[in-house]
């Protein structure tokens, strides 16, 4: 492998079949908590959690003024992280949250997110400070970092004595570790959060959602669905693209997922532009408007919750769009018609399991719909929320002016604005697409 000829990122060497191999990692050159645990015997680190112990460590080895990683495990990985996440959306939470008044660029933005965005930002917001809050109190508990044999090896010891600096340093850790794990079968259980790792080489190469990309190689441990043996774990693998013949030259890509551009934004920090993509799949949340639907009846609306979540079914309502396929999710439809068989009840009688077994039929596959009039009711709900969300888009479009805040020497602003424009973008087509299904009376 080696890097792309126009730019930083990775690519082919020589000329690859499909699924042939591309390259090996070995297993005690990667990121995880595996290969730190051994460097942190200390009992104080034995409840961290992957994500704050990779963090930690970052964070403690973080490079400075220009220089490389002196960390003697993983320095030169570290030394070619990104060294900057001001542009991230996350940092800008961070900032004006620590800093009001002192952060007009970053204010000016997030008071631009659409309403679904700004709640999974603030859900991340949530994570990264319940991780802070757990390792900054280990810091507080062991006095001071440099007193720890396992922090002795820290080049920064001196400046994470100041929890300012240090919580500085822990952003950039951490989103760090955000940003560039992947998933790898660590613990015993599949879906534990921290089967993950960071892995070097990976940070050359771009997402893509559609283009032919490497994959990774199953370990035995996901095959035979256990716990890895060997203390490391095991090497990670990857595969070059199924589907093509991948030339010698050719940049490599890997994909994320199939993630919305939501989740692109808020995690990783960038969009995939709807207007040139012909494959573009776009995605949208309606909670927020479908909670204010539900909310003109209180009582009615602390029922329908109730239900929705003893069910699994609260949250996550999801509008779908692509050239060959548009949709509301089923989650979406089933609350909508729980919210029509409440509201239109006998409100004399009580809210009983016979009143709610429709439903259930419904949900288990009993059934196809409660009734006709259920259906009527639940599509015309749609098509009042898809309404709102076009309206609401296009009053933010028509009301969009170019900022008056100084943002020279900020080259990340004019990017981040128009990712905010495109999100915006997005739910204008989503909400447009459905909202015509609907009328055009398809069946969903």
């Amino acid at each position: 492998m080696q890097r792309h000829p126009l730019d930083n990122n990775a690519a082919n060497t020589w000329d690859n079949l499909p699924s042939s191999l591309l390259f090996t990692i070995p297993a005690n050159a990667l990121l995880n908590i595996r290969t730190l645990k051994p460097h942190y015997p200390a009992r104080h680190f034995a409840k961290l959690t992957a994500v704050q112990l990779i963090s930690l460590h970052l964070m403690l080895h973080r490079p400075h003024g220009g220089q490389d990683s002196l960390d003697p495990l993983f320095g030169p990985y570290i030394s070619v992280l990104p060294h900057d996440f001001s542009g991230h959306p996350l940092s800008w939470k961070t900032k004006v949250e620590k800093h009001p008044g002192s952060s007009k660029k970053e204010e000016e933005l997030l008071h631009k997110l659409p309403p679904n965005v700004d709640f999974a930002l603030e859900k991340l917001s949530t994570r990264f400070w319940e991780d802070w809050n757990i390792v900054s109190t280990l810091m507080l508990l062991l006095n001071s970092v440099q007193q720890d044999p396992s922090f002795q090896k820290a080049r920064n010891s001196d400046s994470l004595s100041h929890i300012s600096d240090a919580l500085t340093n822990f952003l950039w850790a951490w989103l760090n570790v955000n940003t560039r794990s992947v998933y790898h079968r660590l613990k015993s259980s599949k879906s534990d959060p921290d089967n993950l790792t960071m892995c070097p080489i990976l940070d050359f190469a771009n997402h893509t959602a559609d283009l032919p990309h490497m994959t990774l190689v199953p370990t035995q441990a996901e095959i035979w669905n256990t716990i890895p043996k060997k203390m490391h774990g095991e090497d990670l693998a990857f595969l070059s693209p199924s589907d093509a013949i991948l030339s010698a030259g050719e940049e490599l890509y890997l994909t994320y997922g199939a993630h919305s551009n939501r989740t692109l934004f808020v995690e990783y920090g960038f969009v995939i532009d709807i207007i040139d993509d012909d494959k573009f799949h776009g995605e949208i949340d309606v909670q927020d408007v479908l909670e204010g639907v539900l909310q003109v009846t209180p009582s009615d609306y602390l029922v329908t919750k109730n239900i929705l979540e003893e069910e699994g079914y609260w949250g996550d309502w999801t509008l779908h769009c692509s050239p060959t396929y548009v949709y509301p999710s089923y989650r979406l439809i089933s609350a909508l018609r729980l919210h029509h068989l409440i509201s239109t009840r006998n409100k004399e009688n009580l809210l009983h399991d016979e009143v709610l077994q429709p439903w259930r039929d419904v949900i288990s596959g009993r059934r196809d719909i409660i009734s006709e009039d259920n259906e009527v009711g639940w599509r015309q709900t749609l098509v009042d929320i898809c309404t709102a969300i076009i309206k609401r888009a296009k009053n933010v479009f028509e009301n969009n002016t170019v900022s008056s805040i100084d943002v020279e020497g900020c080259p990340w602003f004019s990017y981040m604005d128009k990712s905010i424009m495109m999100l915006w973008r997005e739910e204008l087509l989503v909400a447009r697409s459905v909202r015509q299904s609907v009328l055009q009376g398809r069946e969903f």
